[in-house]
């Protein structure tokens, strides 16, 4: 393994990371530190760290002399986690925008066109340009504990809808209004732009909410 320039529970919480999400490590499956330490090459004080880091972010759970797994995935998991990322998207821009200068709100929009293109053909593409977007604007909210709070709650978004951006709405539609967006960024409109990004998630009043959009995302897994 590669440990440079990263400490080595930095580089081993970022395996695991890469394991819980793809499935890997999977939801309910026990995992023991020693077992771990020995694939990856390292001691067990690492692989520990990384346990603990990711027990904080709810994606380990750990009983004192019983056991440590893999947090289960519960069949409303999806649906609140698409809402929630609706929403702090939607505070993201409002946060963002005016913090943004006339550059990195180009970078911005070349973001929300870049999800808008892929949301029609590959779920998968957009749910991470998506996320490079999420990343960009917090990183630009001017808010350290709106900042951090984001980067920790991606990793359990990401597994919850298992890295993919579904279709809220027609897909055309969705490009469309991913479209939009990226105008709204581009001319500096935080309270346009955050009303539009809930619009994509149809949050709101009067709006249906996007839990049509995950439902059986986990059939495969929860039946």
């Amino acid at each position: 393994m590669d440990i440079q320039p990263k400490r080595l529970a930095d580089v081993v919480y970022d395996k695991l990371c890469e394991a819980v999400v793809d499935g890997t490590l999977a939801p309910g499956q026990r995992v023991r530190d020693g077992d771990l330490a020995e694939q990856l090459g390292v001691s067990r004080m690492p692989v520990r760290e990384a346990l603990q880091r990711l027990e904080r972010q709810g994606l380990i759970e750990m009983i004192a002399s019983r056991f440590t797994r893999v947090t289960a995935v519960t069949a409303d998991m999806p649906a609140q986690s698409l809402e929630f990322l609706g929403y702090q998207l939607g505070i993201s821009l409002r946060l963002a925008l005016p913090r943004m200068s006339d550059e990195d709100r180009a970078e911005a929009a070349k973001l929300a066109r870049e999800t808008g293109g892929h949301v029609t053909t590959d779920p998968q593409k957009a749910y991470e340009t998506n996320s490079r977007l999420g990343t960009f604007l917090a990183g630009h909210s001017g808010n350290a504990l709106f900042e951090t709070v984001m980067a920790d709650a991606w990793l359990q978004v990401t597994r919850n809808l298992r890295g993919t951006f579904p279709l809220v709405k027609d897909a055309n539609e969705m490009a469309d209004d991913f479209a939009r967006l990226a105008d709204l960024i581009t001319s500096g409109d935080e309270i346009g732009a955050e009303s539009q990004m809930r619009d994509i998630f149809q949050l709101g009043a009067g709006q249906p909410g996007p839990a049509h959009a995950v439902e059986g995302l986990w059939d495969d897994v929860l039946n």
